[in-house]
C-alpha cells in the first residue's frame, strides 16, 4: 500500500512530486534518483515550530537545529535556513555544509561521542553556539584546546537518562550502557572540572534518549528527571541557563504509525521545562525531511524462480541501507498502474549481497520491466548514508518546489569514482 502523502498526489493514474509528474523526472535524470519536495519540508517544521513557540512565554522561544545527519544536502540546509532553523552537527564536514549554506554560527550545536581535536578547533573558530559535552577527557580536550586558541568554548553537558527511547535498539541513545553521554555524577564532576578552565564556560544540559519516539511518556520520562538535577547543580553554584531537549520525533513509514502528539510534547514542554527559565534548544532530524524523499526505481527484470517472485530493481542496498542495515520497512509503491492485479513480490536489488533485499513477500500492483517505482520515506538517511559498494555511481539527488525542480546533486560518473584513486609506479 502506499503511503498516503498530499505532497505526492496521484494525478491521471501517475505519481507527482508536488507538480512534477515522476515520470518526467525519470525520463530526464534516469534512475535511481532520490526526490524531495520542498513543500513537505517547509510543513514539518512549521508544525513543529508552532507547537513549541505556542507554549513559550512572552519574549522567549525555542531554537530548533536540524540534526544534519539525517540528510545533509546544501540545498536542504539552505531551505532550512531560510525558514529560520539551526543545526545540529555531529562531524567537521556537517560544521562546513552548515556554514556554507549560511546558517548562523549561534545557531549550531556540535553533539558527538567522538570529536576529534580538529573538529573541536573548528568549532571554537566558527563561535557556535555550544558544544554538547559527552565525556570527562573530552572536556579536557576541550579546555586545552581553548586554551591555546585563547578563545572561550561555550559547552553543556549531555546527560545519559538511563531511558530507552527509539524505534530499534540501534537508535536507541538514552540507556544505561549507551555510549553517548554522561551519568549524573559525572555531569557533577564536569561542571567542578569546568570551575577550574579558564577558557570553558559551562552552561547547561543536553538529553537525547534515541529517534522514532513515538510514546510522549517515554519524553515524560526522561523530562522529569531534569528540574531535581538542574536544582541540584544551581544549589551547588553552577550555571544552567541552555538544555537542549533533543529529538527523536518520529514519522510514518507505515500508514498505520503512529504519530508523537505535538501538542502533548509541547505541554510536557511548557509544564516540565519551561519552569526551569532555561535557554530551549530541540533537535530533529528525520522528523523534518523523511516524508519529504522518495527514492525514483526502474524494474530492470521481473525473475519466477520455485514459487517466488522477484522483483528487481536498479536501486540497491548502497543507494539504500536501512532494509539490510536495521531491518527497516519502507513502503513501495509503483509510479503508473496503481490498480493493476496484485502478486506477492521479494523486492531486491542488483547488489551481490542476499542482503540486497528492500522487502519479502509484499502484495504489490503486478509490475513489469522497464516499470517506475518509489521507496517512500527515503528523505532520511538515505542519499546521506550511500556508497559505492560494487562500484556503483551514487543516485542523482533532485529538489521539487511547486512546478520548479532543480539537481542538487549530480549523478556520480564513473569518472568521479575513479579520480581520487591511483596505481603505484611499481605496480
Amino acid at each position: 500500500m502506499a503511503l498516503q502523502n498530499p505532497f505526492f498526489p496521484v494525478k491521471d493514474d501517475t505519481m507527482h512530486v508536488e507538480r512534477i509528474a515522476l515520470t518526467s523526472i525519470a525520463e530526464e535524470f534516469g534512475t535511481p534518483t532520490y526526490v524531495y519536495s520542498a513543500g513537505h519540508i517547509r510543513n514539518q517544521y512549521k508544525q513543529l515550530n508552532d507547537a513549541i513557540q505556542g507554549i513559550m512565554p512572552e519574549g522567549r522561544s525555542a531554537m530548533i537545529c536540524y540534526a544534519c545527519k539525517a540528510n545533509s544536502n546544501l540545498a536542504i540546509l539552505k531551505l532550512l535556513q531560510q525558514e529560520g532553523c539551526g543545526l545540529e552537527v555531529v562531524s567537521e564536514g556537517e560544521l562546513i555544509r552548515g556554514l556554507k549554506a549560511g546558517i548562523d554560527p549561534q545557531k549550531i550545536v556540535s553533539t558527538g561521542v567522538g570529536k576529534t581535536n580538529q573538529e573541536i578547533r573548528a568549532q571554537i573558530e566558527a563561535d557556535i553556539y555550544n558544544i554538547n559535552v559527552e565525556s570527562l577527557p573530552e572536556l579536557e580536550r576541550i579546555s586545552a584546546i581553548a586554551d591555546d586558541m585563547n578563545k572561550t568554548a561555550r559547552v553543556i553537558f549531555r546527560l545519559n537518562p538511563e531511558v530507552s527511547g527509539g524505534g530499534h535498539h540501534k537508535i536507541s541513545t538514552g540507556r544505561r550502557g549507551d555510549k553517548f553521554g554522561l551519568m549524573k555524577d559525572d555531569v557533577f564532576k564536569a561542571y567542578d572540572m569546568a570551575k577550574g578552565m579558564k577558557n570553558v564556560q559551562a552552561l547547561g544540559l543536553m538529553i537525547h534518549i534515541g529517534s522514532q519516539v513515538s510514546q510522549v511518556n517515554a519524553f515524560d520520562a526522561a523530562f522529569s528527571k531534569l528540574p531535581a538535577i538542574v536544582g541540584e547543580l544551581r544549589a551547588a553554584g553552577h550555571t544552567v541557563s541552555r538544555l537542549d531537549i533533543g529529538g527523536g520525533f518520529p514519522v510514518k513509514y507505515t500508514q498505520d504509525d503512529q504519530l508523537l502528539d505535538l501538542s502533548a510534547y509541547a505541554n510536557w514542554v511548557r509544564d516540565i521545562i519551561v519552569p526551569l527559565d532555561v535557554d530551549i534548544a530541540l533537535e530533529p532530524g528525520r522528523y523534518l525531511v523523511a516524508n519529504s524523499g522518495v527514492l525514483l526505481t526502474r524494474v530492470t527484470d521481473v525473475k519466477e524462480a520455485q514459487g517466488q517472485n522477484f522483483l528487481i530493481f536498479d536501486a540497491a542496498m548502497n543507494d539504500l541501507l536501512r532494509p539490510a542495515m536495521y531491518d527497516a520497512y519502507h513502503e513501495i509503491a509503483p509510479v503508473q498502474n496503481h490498480n493493476a492485479p496484485e502478486t506477492v513480490y521479494d523486492v531486491v536489488g542488483p547488489v551481490c549481497e542476499t542482503g540486497d533485499t528492500f522487502t519479502r513477500d509484499r502484495t504489490l500492483p503486478r509490475m513489469k520491466r522497464d516499470d517506475l517505482a518509489v521507496i517512500q520515506t527515503a528523505g532520511a538517511y538515505g542519499m546521506c548514508m550511500s556508497s559505492n559498494y560494487n562500484t556503483r555511481p551514487r543516485a542523482a539527488e533532485i529538489l521539487v518546489d511547486g512546478d520548479q525542480y532543480a539537481v542538487i546533486n549530480a549523478r556520480e560518473s564513473y569518472d568521479d569514482l575513479f579520480a581520487r584513486e591511483s596505481v603505484p609506479a611499481w605496480l
